[in-house]
């Protein structure tokens, strides 16, 4: 296992405790948590797929500090995080019936997406 996929892992249980019922939360259960590493030259990886309708958690971890991945935007869906460097950020969202939800970084140099299929 990869340090920034142990620090996700970790991140997730921890998250679960936060919630009062360990990683086995009901309320988490039905999330599926996709791993997104943000470095030097962008999201890898840049693109992933999941059902519409599912609600996915996408976890990112920036791993370094060149380039411009310190935000995180959403555009279609009015979104914006800040990505500090090793810190794993998780964000839910449900996809759409048919599409793409786009992310960038904060200058759209950086581009990603969760397509449904």
């Amino acid at each position: 296992m990869r340090p920034s996929e142990m620090f996700i892992a970790l991140f997730m249980i921890g998250l679960g405790a936060c919630t009062g019922g360990g990683a086995s939360s009901a309320q988490d259960d039905h999330r599926r948590a996709i791993p997104v590493e943000v470095g030097a030259h962008g999201y890898t990886p840049g693109e992933v797929s999941a059902t519409a309708g599912e609600e996915v958690r996408l976890v990112f971890t920036r791993t370094s500090d060149e380039g411009c991945g310190q935000q995180l935007v959403f555009p279609d869906l009015n979104l914006r995080r800040d990505l500090p460097l090793g810190e794993a950020v998780p964000v839910d969202i449900t996809m759409p019936v048919s599409g793409t939800v786009a992310f960038t970084c904060g200058m759209g140099m950086y581009r990603g997406s969760v397509v449904v299929r």
